[in-house]
């Protein structure tokens, strides 16, 4: 069905802000067995505000962000589809705050399915990830660095027919463990497709993480992030994709804002 299959290729880049922009996050749609697919990103972003523990905007000291990722996906069989996602980062801020450049949050994993029809998906993924070597997910600029993890999530995913348009909607609902004691997140991650071209995808997703906190360094904090994108389709092999992002809302977080592009290739 060419609609489940649009989903299935079009839901696989879910490219996160201040976390780290990086397409690390797959749709709740399998990969056909035999068949894979590689998505090099990139994104420019910086800021010179951040929400407070009250959700205001104060000054901080500027940085800016280069990230460069690629994410990697593989068909196993009907149930299984292996991910990978390495990347790198280059961060600049001002003394005494140090900057970076080398291996960003990378991902290795796996998602399962766990049952689909010619509408539904649903699937459950695990994946281990890196120690966080740049500024990521709730933190501020000033606070720690997260230890490597393990994520855990659930994806709802469903296509239908939106004004007479191939569309799909997916839920991603999630978890994730951190080493050293640092305290996890819980994560919601949303998204809806649609295409008004043969060769054109819109896409609107919204990224949500809520942490705790438990001291040591880290604070309660939360971040909501909005993120618009197009995807043009070159050939069945090749797309190109071409969107922003912006933190609208959080709690002892930064508030990103910038642009981003990737290259898709199917196999």
């Amino acid at each position: 069905m060419r609609v489940l299959r649009l989903a299935r290729l079009c839901t696989c880049v879910l490219i996160a802000a201040f976390a780290g922009v990086k397409a690390a996050s797959a749709g709740a749609w399998l990969m056909p067995p035999g068949e894979g697919q590689i998505i090099a990103s990139t994104a420019f972003s910086g800021s010179t505000r951040a929400f407070d523990a009250r959700g205001k905007l104060i000054p901080v000291p500027s940085y800016d962000k280069f990230e460069l990722g690629a994410y990697l996906e593989y068909g196993v069989n009907d149930w299984l589809t292996v991910i990978a996602a390495p990347a790198y980062d280059q961060i600049k801020q001002p003394p005494p705050a140090a900057s970076y450049a080398g291996l960003g949050e990378s991902e290795i994993g796996a998602r399962f399915g766990l049952y689909h029809s010619d509408n539904w998906a649903f699937s459950a993924q695990a994946s281990l990830r890196t120690p966080g070597a740049s500024l990521n997910d709730t933190l501020a600029p000033s606070q720690p660095k997260r230890a490597g993890g393990l994520d855990l999530r659930l994806m709802l995913g469903r296509t239908f027919d939106l004004a007479g348009l191939p569309a799909f909607a997916e839920v991603q609902t999630g978890y994730r463990v951190y080493a050293q004691n640092q305290p996890g997140e819980y994560r919601l991650d949303l998204t809806l497709g649609l295409r008004p071209l043969p060769q054109l995808l819109g896409l609107l997703q919204s990224f949500s993480s809520i942490s705790k906190g438990s001291g040591g360094g880290f604070k309660h904090g939360s971040w909501h992030k909005l993120q618009p994108s197009l995807v043009y389709d070159l050939s069945p092999q090749w797309s190109v994709q071409l969107g922003g992002f912006v933190t609208v809302a959080g709690v002892n977080a930064g508030r990103e804002l910038g642009p981003f592009a990737g290259l898709w290739y199917r196999f």
